[in-house]
């Protein structure tokens, strides 16, 4: 979708900072949830190592690319869930 291209655009560009212990933030893709108001959520490894200015960033970015100039827009960070039967995952 031109949202996760977009978005993996705008990571490629800048990013994501990493904290003092040298963990970094992984996106993984997006997808549009909703459309009143415009919801998109962005799956990622941790949300909690995106601080508000990189959030500001990627929402600018998909702002921009997207054409939602003017209209509140809405970024919901998650953490993607591990698969089932994954390596290394007990059951």
């Amino acid at each position: 979708p031109a949202s996760t291209q977009v978005l993996e655009d705008a990571v490629r560009w800048q990013r994501p900072p990493s904290t003092s212990t040298g963990r970094q933030g992984s996106v993984y893709y997006c997808a549009q949830v909703s459309t009143r108001p415009p919801t998109i959520v962005i799956f990622c490894n941790d949300p909690d190592l995106f601080g508000q200015s990189y959030r500001r960033y990627l929402e600018s970015q998909l702002r921009k690319s997207l054409g939602f100039e003017g209209t509140p827009i809405r970024l919901l960070f998650r953490a993607r869930r591990a698969q089932r039967g994954a390596p290394g995952e007990q059951a």
